[in-house]
């Protein structure tokens, strides 16, 4: 499986005279780890949630990650990576490769691949490629009107339905591929898991000190990968 979810720095918000510390980052909550989770649980995560359908829900055993920041640059940016990348290794050895770029000047586009031994599901084009090609033959209902059709109905119904499962494990995947991109290292599923990680802070009000602040050159501090910790031993 193949998804990528490329495009240009998203709703960066600048600065202005007055704004104290913490309303300029919840203002440009984006670019803030302990505001966003940065961009694998922001974005990133819509398409391992699609990855997580195809496989039953099965969690993967480990995950490893690549990513930085190499062409975003300055205050605005926050805290954040500009590209991550994650491989998740499931337990039969079926592989999620996993991408999503936030910079401007490159390649753009959102992507969702199936690849088997007969063929390739292409998601978003509601298109199969292979022995039994397949082609939707229209129209694409809009998924998100559809979802609040659906939601609504169940509700008439009286059979509300209830996505929690499917959201909380979707969000772990994405949690556990950013963990392995600020670290650098290699993490199992089941130690992510029962892990204690948050980006801090934990309890949060409107006058606190955001955990985050801009050194002496205006910088925000990034993480590091290999110096990175956020998991015990990893």
């Amino acid at each position: 499986m193949e998804v990528n979810f490329l495009r240009a720095p998203y709703v960066v918000v600048p600065r202005k005279a007055g704004w104290s510390e913490l309303e300029y980052q919840f203002r440009n909550w984006y670019h803030f780890s302990w505001l966003s989770g940065d961009d694998v649980t922001q974005s990133l995560v819509h398409s391992v949630d699609k990855a997580a359908w195809v496989m039953h829900e099965e969690p993967p055993v480990k995950a490893l990650g690549f990513g930085g920041r190499s062409a975003s640059f300055g205050d605005e940016y926050g805290d954040v990576f500009d590209h991550h990348s994650v491989v998740y290794e499931y337990a039969k050895g079926t592989r999620l490769y996993a991408f999503c770029r936030t910079q401007k000047a490159c390649h753009e586009g959102v992507s969702d691949t199936i690849y088997g031994s007969k063929g390739r599901a292409e998601l978003l084009n509601y298109r199969i490629v292979g022995e039994k090609s397949y082609e939707h033959p229209g129209p694409i209902p809009n998924p998100q009107k559809q979802e609040q059709k659906e939601f609504f109905a169940g509700i008439r119904a009286g059979k509300p339905l209830n996505s929690g499962y499917h959201m909380a494990g979707s969000t772990m995947l994405a949690v556990l591929g950013q963990i392995v991109c600020y670290s650098g290292r290699q993490l199992g599923w089941k130690k992510a898991y029962g892990s204690e990680f948050a980006f801090e802070p934990r309890d949060v009000s409107m006058t606190m000190d955001p955990p985050v602040k801009p050194g002496p050159d205006g910088l925000y501090p990034v993480a590091i990968p290999g110096r990175t910790r956020l998991v015990e031993g990893t």
